[in-house]
Order: C-alpha cells, then structure tokens, then sequence
C-alpha cells in the first residue's frame, strides 16, 4: 500500500495526474453558512469565524491534465460568480482507456453535493481558498 501526504490542493493535483486510468476530478465550491433557527451563540461564534456549515454552490469537473494548479483553478473558480470558502474533491475513474460518460460524472457530482449536504464526507477531500487541506469537525 502506498501512502502519501498531502499538505495542499497541487500534491493531490500531482497525484491524480500519476494515475494510470483516465479519470474526472470532481470539484464542489462550497459556502460557510448559519443553519436555519442558529442561536444568537451560534452567531457569535459564526461571526467570529467558527462554526456553521459548508453548503455546496457548484459542481466543476476537470481532468487532471486540465488544471495547472490551484491558483489557476481560483481563477477558474471565479466565472462561477459565487464566493466560496473551500472545495470538496473526489475523483471519478474511468474504465480502461474510457473516460466517465456525462451522465456517469453528473451522476458522481450530485452524489458528491448530497453528500455535502447530509454530512457525509468522509470519503471526500476538502480544501480552503488557499488550496490548505481541511479537517472538518461535526458537531
């Protein structure tokens, strides 16, 4: 088993890239929000930069090849027009020498964004507008 540390969005970029099947990278911008009925302990400590949750904005698919890193995909991020606070990254294989069909890659992106939404994310890597690695903590 091979293992490897990631400590920003291009070493997981660079490893995708090594893969010997083609596949899609699976990005979801996502925005830090209150949930609905939040205390005014939850405001607090939302305004202060702690707390709420990450709701998904948008959902981009890219090979690797097509992402020069992540400054460029900040760039890129920006024709979305929304403001986001990280980006959640899962990567489709193909079969093969076949890439995921469409369907198979919109499929994988709502997944992806129901996941997100339901709390389940444990299978997902997430980064800040930085391209830093993100723990999230439940609770």
């Amino acid at each position: 088993m091979t293992t490897f540390e990631l400590s920003h969005f291009d070493d997981f970029l660079a490893i995708a890239s090594q893969q010997s099947e083609p596949q899609k990278l699976l990005l979801v911008l996502a925005k830090r929000e209150l949930p609905h009925g939040h205390t005014e302990e939850q405001a607090r400590a939302f305004a202060e930069g702690h707390g709420g949750h990450l709701a998904p904005l948008a959902g981009i698919d890219k090979q690797p090849s097509e992402l020069e890193g992540f400054t460029a995909f900040v760039e890129e991020a920006k024709q979305v027009g929304s403001e986001w606070d990280a980006v959640f990254v899962a990567a489709l294989p193909g079969t093969g020498d076949r890439l995921p069909s469409t369907k198979e890659i919109d499929d994988a992106i709502e997944k992806v964004i129901h996941a997100i939404r339901n709390g389940m994310i444990n299978n997902l890597l997430v980064f800040d507008r930085s391209g830093t690695p993100l723990q999230i903590n439940h609770g």
